[in-house]
This record gives structure tokens, sequence and C-alpha cells, in this order.
């Protein structure tokens, strides 16, 4: 009996030690770090990071095996084929998450074989790229005295439909314009907004400079540029000038008069502000020019003003301007230039008088008007400008020879 117990007993450990040695190799494979978590990434923008697989010294053996990603396609790896790692050997390996949805993603990375099962846990989330928009794109201070200044506000609003902070960087390129509060750079929250006072301190006539504006949006124009104009107030200068001119034009000194409204046209030309003041010293230097007899320049100025500054001038300069084309224009045989603008005159102002040579007044500029018409063989209407002009001798005849001698003993009594 005991023969056969010991027979037994024998067998089974025979059987137990044969289980024990089919029972497999052990692995111990360890990820660094144990897990990837990329955080917010901008939809369809790819993000990698590495990562350190091991098979620890712990293993029995060389583990082979199986890499591969599982439960998300938005996760890929640099890695194919076989995992082959010897004991206390660590492999390399890059993840990359590339969202296309503003979503939280998972996923996991799994090495396996037939005796053992180990993963790794992917996180990310996909976020709508930083959209903003930004007013004015240009900002013109206009006229500003020397030593004087204006601020002028650039407003940022970053969306709220942005999945990241707006983050800006800014600079000026001109020492005239500068950041009121001196920053250089802003983090905006999605769905707030930044003011950025913009300071002008004139020191030159005109300047045009930018701020340039650098950002970390995608779907947005990097850098952006806002233009940036400013001009120095020289109104006082100018009309300065303008009257200084006025005051040669009556003194007699035409050449000198048309020489100071030149450098008031030239200050004026610097910026479109001035345009009502180039229009005023325009009119007077085609005066000077008129009286000096320069016709043609003259009625150049006269023509300019009317057609380019009628509606910036003054009333009175533009019917200084009007006086002057029709005079002009008759003594340079130009008649329907000049009937046009007489026309014009008397039918807005009948009694015009030029107020800075009283001599001339509406009398001259009919006459020019009477004078045109007969010029052009316009009998009848030089006839009945002349009963207006002279109606103690109305009607006047449309016969040529009596209206002219009419015309002529007329113009020298006026």
């Amino acid at each position: 009996m005991l023969k056969r117990f010991s027979i037994i007993t024998f067998l089974a450990l025979l059987v137990f030690f044969a289980c024990e040695d089919k029972s497999g190799p052990e692995f111990e494979i360890l990820f660094e770090p144990e897990e990837v978590n990329f955080d917010k990434v901008e939809t369809n923008q790819i993000v990698s990071q590495k990562i350190r697989i091991k098979n620890t010294d712990n293993s029995t053996e060389t583990f082979i095996g199986e890499i591969s990603i599982e439960e998300s396609n938005n996760f890929t790896m640099d890695f194919k084929g076989v995992l082959t790692l010897q004991k206390n050997e660590s492999k390399e390996i890059y993840i990359t998450f590339r969202p296309i949805n503003a979503e939280n993603y998972t996923g996991k990375l799994v090495v396996k074989n037939e005796y053992t099962f180990n993963e790794m846990y992917l996180y990310g989330e996909g976020a709508s790229p930083v959209s903003f928009t930004f007013t004015p794109e240009k900002i013109n201070f206009g006229l500003v005295k020397e030593g004087e200044y204006k601020d002028s506000d650039i407003s940022i609003n970053n969306s709220s439909y942005s999945g990241f902070d707006l983050a800006i960087s800014y600079s000026i390129g001109s020492s005239e314009f500068s950041i009121v509060d001196g920053s250089s750079s802003a983090v905006i929250a999605p769905g707030k907004s930044k003011v950025i006072a913009v300071r002008y301190s004139p020191s030159s006539v005109s300047i045009n400079s930018k701020i340039t504006i650098h950002h970390n949006s995608s779907v947005q124009t990097n850098p952006l540029v806002i233009t940036l104009d400013g001009i120095m107030d020289k109104t006082v200068e100018i009309n300065t000038l303008i009257s200084e001119g006025w005051d040669e034009f009556e003194s007699a000194n035409y050449s000198s008069s048309t020489l100071t409204f030149q450098q008031a046209m030239n200050f004026a030309a610097k910026h479109t502000s001035y345009d009502s003041l180039y229009g005023e010293a325009m009119v007077g230097r085609g005066w000077g020019f008129l009286f000096n007899r320069q016709y043609s320049n003259g009625h150049y100025d006269f023509s300019k003003t009317i057609t380019d500054f009628g509606t910036d001038v003054s009333t009175a300069a533009k019917l200084d301007a009007l006086a002057g084309k029709a005079i002009a224009g008759k003594l340079i045989n130009d008649y329907a230039s000049a009937i046009a603008a007489a026309t014009e005159l008397l039918d807005t102002k009948p009694t015009y008088q030029f107020s800075h040579k009283l001599s001339v007044d509406y009398k001259d500029v009919r006459m020019a008007l009477i004078q045109s018409y007969y010029n052009s063989g316009q009998f009848v209407k030089s006839a009945l400008e002349m009963d207006k002009l002279d109606p103690a001798n109305a009607p006047h005849s449309a016969d040529p020879a009596t209206l002219l001698a009419a015309i002529q003993t007329l113009s020298g009594s006026i």
C-alpha cells in the first residue's frame, strides 16, 4: 500500500513540474510616461510627443510582440512592424495627435504578445483656431498742433468661438506715434477684447507710419498692419500767408502776392485736410496772375479751383473764382468758359463786388459776358445783356456794327 502511495505521489509531482514548465515566460513592460495627454490642439494641426517602451530586467526573456493604437484614428505612431526588446532594452517612438473636430479624444497604445498585455492611455482635445476681429484698419489722426497730441483706439476682439487665448505683440515704426500705456503685448481670452490706445505727437509736417501686430491665429493674416497718418496743424500759418498774399495784392504788388499765395499752397498741399485753404490760396494766386497780365495762368487757377475745390472753399472765394474766370476767359478768347462762369456768378449774386479790389464788380463780369457773346457771334444774347447793364439805352440793337459801337462806348465808361 505504501509503495503504491509513493508511486502516485511521484507521478503527481511530475505532472506539477510539467505544468510549471508550460506556464511560459514573464514580462514587465513599462511606459514612460505612464500616459500621454496632448491637452488642447488646434483642429487639423499635428502635435507629436516622444514616449519610451521598456522591457525591464524583471522579464524572463526577450519580448517579441505587437504594438498598436486602438480606439481612435486621431492618434498615430511612427513605428511599424514587430516590436523586439531584449531584457532591459527600451524603444523610443513618437505619438502624433491630429484632431479633426473641436472635441475630446481618447485612445490607447497597446503592447502585447501571447503572454502579456500592456496599455498606455492617450488623451487630447481638439480646439477651434483663434479667430479675432479688429477695428479700425486705418487711423487718420488729422490735424494736430505742434506741442499737442491726439489719442485714438484700436479695438481687438477674440471671438467667443476661439479655442485658445489670443496672444499679440505690437510695435510702431515712428517716434511720432506711441502706445499710451507703454505696452507691447497682450493675451486676450476668448470672448474678451483689448483696446490699444495710440498717441500722435507731431514733430514733422506730415507722417505716414504703421502699427505691426503679430499674433497666434492660423486663420488671420500675420502680421497685421494698421496704417497711421497724421499731420502737424499748419492752419494758422497757411491762413497767415493767405492774408499776407491779399495784403500784397491790395497794395498792387502782384508778383509778390502770387509768390506768397504759392507758399500757402505748398503748405496746404501736404494733406487733404487743407483742401479748402489750398483752394482759397489758388484763387488769390489767380487774381495775382490776372492783374500781372498772365491771363492764361489766372484762368487755369480759377478753373482748377472751381473744378477741384468748389465744394471746399468759402462761398466768397468761389464767387471770386467765377468772376476771375469770366474776365480771364474773355481775355484769352475762351468765350465758352467765360459765358458759363459769368452766367453762374450773376445768377448767384447779381450785385457781386470783389472785396480785394472794389473797382472790380458785377459790371465787369457782365461786360465780359456781353463781349464773349458778341465775339462768339451770339449777337441777340449780347444785346439782351447790354439791356441789363445799360437799361437807359435799352433795347439795344442786335445789328453787329451798331451793337459793337454801343459795347465800346459802354466799356469805356464802367
